[in-house]
């Protein structure tokens, strides 16, 4: 039977999922600063009244000719609107840089499409060359970096293959591994020992190139069928892979509306946490991101003292959001008040009549 193995979920980021990594690892993304246009410094030279000079002749100079600064030559810096992207595209094409793509001649060439294009082409490059790599390894070691990136295990998969490389290792010219060959294939089928044993010495009762016969096509029909089986697995794992990145897109799609729907959060405490959960920011040395909800798990799990405030929390998680709310309505209310008070500052309160009453005199000393 094949088995395929369940990986357990991450909502924060599909394309890393279950990667492990070292948060003291994990740099920032950088963008690229712009480069800074040096400022061109001109030389400004004294006007003068007249063409000659009447000072004394330096070295550099011969007698009555004048100085003239020499113009700063600055190099013209290029923009967007000096390129011809269908021109540059077409030379990447034909040169060979680029590979050619379908509608060519009619993709319109513009600063944005040829951004996109220019990472398409990236991409593709990157896939020939991975494609090129891996099939230098065969389509045994091809099938192993499936199935793991799908979150298979390799004692799985070693296992059916380990099966596989010991029928293959079969002789089938000698009695003893014609013998096995018969008995292994049959025993796949369900029959019993007794039964197999029967049918064995019934075969080689029809004599030994029959027996050999028998023995060669079961052979071959064991091996075919643990290739089948391994493509199963592959098949399944690939199929529970694809169900998981659709579970984990939908379960991130409702926890970004559950931000958004949340009354309790101001639009600007929406969109930070919508940023802390989602913003890939971070990424390890082999090129996987993370965001910074990512990163603080990490550091969460790493540190004993700051997992068991997080037990602490899940604990009263209930309690934790009942007195949130309480704490909300509270300074609604206290806000509402002190608003109120500051409107009614400097009015005069007026007193029904019935229910005035007399002050007491206030003590006069002597």
């Amino acid at each position: 039977m094949s088995k395929v193995t369940m990986k357990p979920f991450s909502f924060a980021d599909e394309s890393a999922d279950n990667i492990p990594f070292s948060v003291d690892t994990l740099e920032p993304i950088q963008e690229t600063p712009a480069e800074e246009t040096p400022q061109s410094t001109t030389t400004e030279t004294p006007e003068t009244t007249s063409s000659f000079s009447f000072e004394e002749d330096s070295p550099e100079t011969g007698e009555g000719e004048e100085q003239i600064a020499e113009p700063s030559q600055e190099t013209p810096k290029l923009t967007s609107s000096d390129v011809e992207f269908k021109t540059l595209g077409d030379f990447l094409v034909e040169s060979g840089i680029w590979k050619d793509f379908e509608g060519r001649e009619e993709f319109e060439f513009t600063e944005d499409s040829f951004k996109t294009l220019w990472e398409a082409q990236a991409r593709n490059s990157v896939g020939e060359l991975l494609v090129e790599e891996r099939n230098q390894f065969g389509s045994t070691a091809n099938q192993l970096i499936d199935y793991l990136k799908n979150g298979g295990t390799v004692d799985d998969f070693v296992g059916n293959y380990t099966q596989q490389l010991d029928i293959s290792s079969l002789d089938t010219t000698s009695p003893d591994g014609q013998e096995k060959a018969i008995k292994e294939y049959y025993s796949s089928l369900g029959w019993s020992d007794v039964k197999v044993k029967k049918h064995i010495e019934r075969l080689k009762d029809s004599g030994a190139s029959e027996f050999q016969e028998e023995a060669d096509d079961c052979k071959t029909k064991l091996v075919e069928a643990i290739e089948e089986e391994r493509a199963e697995m592959l098949k399944e794992q690939e199929a529970i892979a694809e169900n998981q990145k659709l579970e984990i897109r939908r379960i991130n799609k409702s926890i970004r509306e559950s931000f958004y729907k949340d009354e309790n959060l101001a639009e600007r405490e929406k969109k930070e946490l919508d940023k802390f959960f989602f913003d890939l920011k971070y990424a390890d040395k082999q090129g996987n991101k993370f965001s910074e909800f990512s990163v603080k798990w990490g550091e969460i799990r790493n540190d004993p003292s700051k997992y068991s405030k997080f037990i602490k929390f899940v604990k009263n998680f209930d309690s934790f959001e009942e007195s949130k709310v309480v704490a909300n309505k509270t300074k609604a209310n206290t806000y509402n008040f002190l608003k109120k008070g500051a409107s009614l500052e400097g009015a005069t309160s007026v007193e029904p009549q019935k229910n005035r009453t007399s002050a007491p005199k206030p003590f006069v000393f002597k």
